[in-house]
């Protein structure tokens, strides 16, 4: 926990990234929604969620969930990007049924540490990546006590009006001593700019258990997502609300609504203070080299 904890205080003192609020604000808020943009945030979520399910006092449970995910992107010198995202959970008063006692208990402490590691190229107003997903075991009492990993690829338009695109990953156990794992997950999202930096959208995960019974398998969810990037003093952030609902999801217990607040600074990324310079390419340095020929 000192390590992560010295992790986060690190990463909370790089360098904001100043700016002023103007006419580029709403692509600052496109880039922002895509995943493989060369952005890098500070994203502070917090959840909370009910539960519903066949289990005795399901649907009197409930959840809080703070997560921090920095998110590092590295500009290469072909002008694509490669993106690391962390993601540090500590859950507050995590249900677990005792079949024992025929009652359900509660913990609090870190999740185990999801993360991925993605490639992306952007030509001609899509964002295409591929790169891998995977989860470190804390070893707390809610870890799952595996280790996961997986491939992912990711699909996103930017259009005039805003965004839109897939985000398709899996997580298979590789290691560990807690229960087979191997789950597929399917997150689509779009989000469309009503100006001045606000969007309206959703960006829902489908998750497909291949471990469970085939009519538990499915957790589908849909919700809506308010934005707003803009700047507070000089640091440029984004603020986003959400809520969802499982329309699908395992029958003896699943989390049932989720309410989302998400604050994310935007930032310099502290380990590519200096990103490289892609090359121009040729039809632009002739353009340039035009008029002074």
């Amino acid at each position: 926990m000192r390590l992560l904890l010295c992790f986060a205080a690190t990463v909370c003192l790089c360098r904001p990234a100043l700016a002023q609020v103007g006419l580029n604000i709403d692509e600052l808020a496109k880039e922002l929604a895509n995943p493989g943009a060369a952005n890098a945030t500070l994203n502070f979520k917090f959840e909370y969620r009910t539960f519903d399910g066949d289990l005795p006092d399901a649907d009197d449970q409930d959840s809080f969930t703070a997560t921090f995910q920095p998110v590092f992107p590295f500009v290469l010198s072909n002008g694509n990007n490669l993106i690391f995202r962390p993601a540090i959970p500590y859950v507050f008063g995590q249900p677990a049924f005792d079949a024992g006692d025929g009652d359900f208990d509660t913990n609090s402490a870190f999740g185990d540490i999801a993360y991925d590691v993605l490639y992306a190229s952007t030509r001609n107003g899509w964002t295409l990546g591929a790169g891998v997903v995977g989860a470190v075991p804390t070893g707390s009492n809610i870890s799952l006590d595996n280790w996961l990993l997986g491939p992912s690829a990711l699909a996103v338009k930017t259009e005039d009006w805003g965004v839109w695109g897939f985000f398709p990953f899996h997580n298979e156990k590789v290691g560990g001593s807690g229960p087979d794992t191997s789950i597929s997950s399917l997150q689509y999202f779009l989000f469309y700019g009503l100006g001045d930096g606000w969007q309206i959208g959703t960006g829902p995960t489908i998750t497909y258990d291949w471990e469970a019974d085939s009519d538990d398998a499915w957790t589908v969810p849909f919700g809506v997502q308010i934005a707003k990037t803009t700047a507070i003093g000089k640091q440029l952030v984004k603020l986003n609300a959400g809520i969802e609902k499982n329309a699908v999801a395992p029958d003896a217990f699943a989390s049932d609504w989720k309410l989302t607040f998400t604050f994310s600074p935007v930032i310099g990324n502290p380990f590519q203070p200096n990103p490289p310079t892609p090359e121009v390419d040729a039809a632009t340095r002739a353009a340039v080299l035009a008029p002074i020929r």
